[in-house]
Formats: C-alpha cells, structure tokens, sequence
C-alpha cells in the first residue's frame, strides 16, 4: 500500500487578504506614486505610521519551524522535518508516531520536573 500524500497547505484566508489588499495597495502607489504617500504623511502622521508598521509586519517572512505550529499534528510535522524529513515521509503513520513519540517526550519531561520538585522542597 502506497503512503498518503499530504495536501500542501492552503494559505490562509487572512493571508489571501493580506497579499490580496497589498496587490492593490502596489498598483495604487504604482499609479498615484510617492505623492499620495507624501500627502498622508503630512496630513495624518499617526495613519501613516500605522500603515508602515503594518505593511513591515506583513512583509516579514513566515515563521517555518516550531513557531508555526498551531497543533499537535504541526508538532509532529514539524519534528519529522527537523530530523530529516522530506515530504515523502510524511505518512500519516509517520505522523502518528512522532506525535506519540513527542507526547512520550513530554510525559517524561513532566517526571523529570516532578521528581526534580520533590528534591527541591
């Protein structure tokens, strides 16, 4: 039995808008140019300040390691991918047990901690 391909990752849709809405800020600036920009500076400074915060935060790029990850599934993913893992060996089986490995990890981190409390106190 051959192993399940994985999906790549839609993108978000706040990440459509984000790339969509800054699609039509460019073509706005390629048609209006520096002068709109200029005229926002002066006339709202804080907007403009705004905007600039927001547009360097969408241009920074994404986070692709632990950071990422948004559940259990991503950690497991994301484990397999830092020993070595291509998108071949991410089977579901493959998945399944990195999760289990990870939750034997944490479980045995939680014991190191708890043995480690009852020295302390």
């Amino acid at each position: 039995m051959k192993p399940k391909k994985l999906k790549p990752a839609e993108p978000s849709p706040r990440d459509k808008l984000s790339a969509s809405f800054l699609k039509a800020f460019q073509n706005d600036f390629e048609t209006y140019g520096v002068e709109a920009i200029e005229k926002m500076r002066e006339e709202n400074p804080s907007k403009y300040a705004e905007i600039a915060a927001k547009l360097i935060a969408a241009a920074e790029p994404k986070a692709d390691g632990f950071e990422a990850c948004k559940s259990k599934r991503d950690i497991a993913i994301a484990l397999l991918k830092s020993v070595g893992a291509n998108e071949f060996d991410l089977t579901e089986e493959a998945i399944e047990e990195a999760s289990k490995a990870n939750n034997d990890f944490i479980a045995t981190l939680q014991a190191i901690r708890a043995a480690a409390e009852g020295q302390i106190q």
